[in-house]
């Protein structure tokens, strides 16, 4: 394919022709969602079959007179020049080049689902000069990647404050762990039949000495990017079993631990190995942790995805399916996945009692999970109505800002014994 210096060339010849006629010019930079977990479940040969298709794909949806280039590694341009009695490119085309990218790939008797970040950079407005407008269609392009996958941004001043501060994050991000600038909070899961405590989430929180306490978007994205998640997610994994045995050494009856997996760690070949020589080295019961797996995970490659959760259940772990709903399973997927629960978005249940979609979303899910013997949370659930809502139709298991906040080791034990001085003093009355 074409490369950067050709793309600089025609850049400045487009500039030079739109100066002339008024018209405006975009320049996309696009980068692949996790590009690295797929090459590194298909191989080389396979990462690079993956990127013929998408430039096939890139040159199949623009016009013979835009320019598809690309960039190296996973990252493409594309230039867009006017249509043809127009001032500029049509509005409609960033999306459609995502929409395009984001069709199944088949490689390998694999279904492969991929995304791509866009930043856009627009001449005149954004620059005059090549090379400036390349860097602001890039630093729009982080923007995107940070927002989420699949993601278009056009590019604002605001970014370059928001990039100075990406690299601050990504530099302090670094040290932060063997400067011990973690630490987790807990959100209890409550079964609201009995009232009782059943499982808490862990939830990593960074307290940096300087910026006070980073929130994890602004964080976790970076830390997936460059590897980091893998060390850090290992230390939130290992911090939680040892934080449930210290709870369990009480007396308690048995608590559910759920820890957040990200790609990356499921992609790095010894991932099921650590965890098994966790438990074997805390003696925590398997079915104690519960691994959480994003929906849009699983389905960035679903036969791995499958292969690691047998191996995961044969150790006796709790394995979910996380905000179930916003990713691409079909039910011939869902089927095929060793799961034990489903957690619905909190995106659905804000306003399931409010807004009818989003209430048959909800009821469906809970229905899906009861013919397939699953067991169903809700998570983010705020109000006495969304509890009595779910609670009607079968969902028993909720955690949310109606039932406690996520908050430190030593708060959270204090919410446990609180807890439990309420079902005793309960029972008690009963009696």
């Amino acid at each position: 394919m074409p490369n950067r210096l050709l793309l600089l060339d025609r850049l400045r010849q487009a500039i030079t022709q739109a100066a002339g006629s008024g018209e405006s010019l975009w320049l996309l930079s696009i980068d692949l969602d996790r590009f690295k977990f797929m090459n590194g479940r298909l191989g080389h040969k396979g990462g690079d079959r993956l990127l013929k298709v998408v430039a096939e794909r890139l040159r199949a949806c623009v016009r013979e007179a835009d320019t598809v280039v690309r960039m190296g590694g996973d990252e493409f341009a594309v230039l867009l020049r006017p249509e043809h009695g127009g001032g500029g490119p049509a509005a409609g085309d960033p999306q459609r080049i995502g929409a395009c990218v984001a069709a199944p790939i088949h490689i390998d008797g694999q279904d492969l689902f991929l995304t791509c970040g866009i930043g856009i950079a627009v001449y005149p407005g954004d620059g005059d000069d090549a090379d400036l407008l390349l860097e602001r269609a890039d630093i729009a392009m982080y923007r995107a990647k940070e927002t989420g996958n699949n993601n278009v941004q056009f590019y604002t001043a605001a970014m370059n404050e928001r990039l100075g501060e990406r690299l601050l994050i990504e530099g302090a991000l670094r040290c932060a762990l063997e400067r011990h600038e973690f630490e987790l909070h807990y959100q209890p899961q409550v079964d609201t039949n009995s009232g009782r405590i059943v499982g808490m989430e862990a939830l990593i929180r960074w307290r940096h000495p300087e910026l006070g306490m980073v929130a994890p978007n602004r964080f976790i994205g970076l830390a997936e990017e460059n590897g980091l998640i893998i060390p850090i997610g290992a230390w939130v994994l290992r911090t939680a079993c040892l934080q449930l045995l210290d709870w369990q050494s009480d007396g308690r009856a048995p608590l559910r631990m759920a820890v957040n997996i990200s790609a990356r760690q499921v992609a790095a070949d010894d991932f099921v190995a650590s965890v098994a020589a966790l438990l074997a080295e805390t003696g925590l019961a398997p079915h104690c942790l519960e691994l959480e797996l994003t929906e849009s995970l699983v389905m960035n490659d679903v036969e791995h995805a499958i292969g690691i959760m047998h191996q995961l259940k044969r150790l006796g772990v709790t394995l979910a399916i996380d905000d179930f709903g916003t990713g691409y399973s079909s039910l011939a997927h869902l089927k095929r996945f060793e799961i034990d629960v489903l957690k619905i978005d909190q995106t659905f249940v804000r306003d399931l009692t409010v807004d009818p979609d989003d209430a048959a979303i909800v009821t469906t899910i809970i229905a899906l999970a009861a013919n397939l013997d699953l067991e169903v949370i809700s998570e983010g659930v705020e109000t006495l109505d969304q509890v009595n809502f779910l609670r009607l139709h079968g969902c028993h298991r909720m955690q949310g800002y109606h039932f406690g906040r996520p908050v430190p080791a030593r708060q959270f034990e204090q919410v446990l014994r609180a807890n439990e001085a309420q079902l005793d003093a309960a029972s008690r009355d009963a009696a």
